[in-house]
């Protein structure tokens, strides 16, 4: 029977896994027995606490996985005896992974089979470390994977997937993208078919029943092609993916009313879209529909100069629009075009930040730092942006990453910033944190991270005073010293005082 065939989804460090959870749901609509594990639920923790979480990612305290939670999560592996274990994996997370699969080998006689961005990206690499993975979307895949397993068929010719055999591998072609969204059951949501293990014990819950906030998306694809961003790899499998698919309003409606029935803790909702594009058609339709049948705030992410002042009205007075993350990502309009392939310029960010503060739309902006393509004037130009935006607002800072891939990996290697060497997976750590940190060896690049960071926590409350970082910069410049800058933000490193 379908129901005595077991399959153990797994996710590190996102409850949420919108991925896992999809396919999860997919297999118990077909009568398979499916079940979700989920270790280090990261979400749970310090959610709605921005400076706590700002303060511990800057002095790089990571929250690792423990010998405890390996052994705890072998203990349940092994009590509910998978056919096959699916993991969801990213970059962040693959030597964490590759740690756990040799253990993980001894647990069972199960298939591994690895989905994600990380086997999408380097499948070469990565199947060295299960049976079978899946480049690309998983939906129609992991199904017919199960199906034929299940019933004995032959696997091999499966599109998307890499298959280890007789010690070879099969490299299968893509298959088309998927067009209908809507053929795709809702998540389920039970705390019989989920598990997460975090501080060292097991929870035998869906985390989602006790989270405060949601996370969907309205579609899939992305129209631009940053160089730092795995969409722009994508289109190497699928040359449409830069074009935006979208699930209808109702198939979306359907699944929010479904998450305020069972998940009454809720109190918002995330879209979690590379970049809130839909056209004003299904807005204004999905406008309409949701502040009647959900009423539930919303934040979501925009491109600068994406949403104008009428478009941002009608979210703020009929989606509760109440965030936003706005990609800004460097202060260099240089940097911006020739390094990232962004062209929007800084008045058009400028405007859009004027916009979204207008109707009271929180705004939490995105800047990469410690980019070794910017000189320390360019990232000066970043700490000039910042001081314009309307308060309060919150940054999100990144370190430089480069994925396996990606545009930029091929630009770094070329321009001798990286090496091979660096990109070999003996260099990952378990969890690679991909925040900007107060550790940076370069005294300018350290000067940068800790005076953006000092700015976020100033700017959250309201309390940033142009001149007084205009005078940091000044004395920095003069006597290369940092001294100053580290006494303004020891305060906020030892534990964040609640007035500034």
């Amino acid at each position: 029977m379908k129901c005595e065939y077991k399959v153990l989804f797994v996710s590190f460090f996102n409850d949420e896994a919108l991925g896992i959870r999809l396919l999860h749901s997919i297999l118990n609509s077909k009568g398979y027995n499916a079940k979700m594990l989920f270790l280090k639920s990261y979400g749970k923790k310090s959610r709605n606490e921005y400076k706590e979480k700002a303060r511990r990612s800057f002095k790089n305290e990571v929250d690792s996985v423990t010998n405890e939670e390996i052994e705890i999560m072998r203990e349940y592996v092994m009590d509910y005896a998978p056919n096959i274990v699916a993991v969801s994996l990213v970059s962040s997370n693959f030597g964490l992974y590759k740690k756990i699969y040799h253990k993980m080998r001894n647990w069972g006689n199960f298939k591994i089979v690895l989905g994600g961005w990380q086997p999408s990206l380097i499948p070469e690499r990565c199947i060295d470390y299960c049976d079978i993975l899946c480049v690309g979307e998983g939906e129609e895949v992991l199904p017919e994977l199960v199906e034929r397993m299940y019933e004995g068929w032959g696997i091999e010719n499966i599109k998307n997937l890499w298959i280890k055999k007789n010690n070879t591998i099969i490299k299968n072609d893509p298959r088309p993208l998927i067009d209908d969204f809507n053929v795709l059951p809702n998540f389920v949501f039970d705390n019989n078919l989920a598990v997460y293990i975090d501080n060292d014990e097991v929870i035998y819950e869906d985390p989602y029943m006790s989270n405060t906030r949601y996370g969907t998306i309205a579609g899939r694809g992305c129209p631009y092609q940053c160089t730092y961003c795995c969409n722009s790899f994508m289109k190497n499998i699928y040359p449409k993916w830069s074009k935006a698919r979208y699930r209808s309003v109702d198939h979306l409606m359907r699944e929010l009313a479904e998450v305020k029935k069972k998940l009454p803790k809720i109190t918002r909702i995330n879209f979690y879209d590379e970049v809130f594009l839909p056209d004003k058609a299904w807005l204004n339709e999905f406008a309409e529909r949701y502040s009647r049948e959900i009423g539930l705030p919303v934040y979501c992410m925009f491109y600068p100069g994406r949403c104008d002042d009428e478009t941002a009205k009608l979210l703020k007075e009929k989606v509760m629009l109440d965030g936003v993350w706005l990609g800004v990502q460097s202060g260099s309009e240089r940097v911006r075009r020739e390094v990232f392939k962004r062209y929007h310029t800084n008045e058009e960010v400028l405007n859009q930040a004027v916009i979204f503060h207008k109707y009271g739309i929180n705004v939490r902006y995105d800047f990469i730092l410690d980019n070794p393509f910017e000189t320390f004037t360019e990232s000066l130009e970043s700490i000039d942006m910042m001081l314009e935006f309307p308060q309060p607002f919150s940054l999100n800072l990144f370190s430089m990453a480069f994925f396996p891939g990606t545009e930029i990996t091929t630009m770094a290697l070329d321009s001798g910033f990286i090496t091979e060497e660096d990109l070999n997976d003996c260099c990952l750590t378990d969890q690679h944190n991909l925040n900007v940190s107060m550790n940076n060896t370069n005294s300018d690049s350290q000067f940068i991270n800790y005076l953006a960071r000092y700015i976020s926590f100033l700017a959250f409350e309201s309390k940033l005073e142009k001149e007084k970082i205009k005078k940091i910069i000044d004395d920095y410049i003069v006597r290369k010293d940092m001294d100053l800058l580290k006494n303004k933000m020891a305060p906020f490193l030892a534990g964040l005082p609640k007035s500034i």
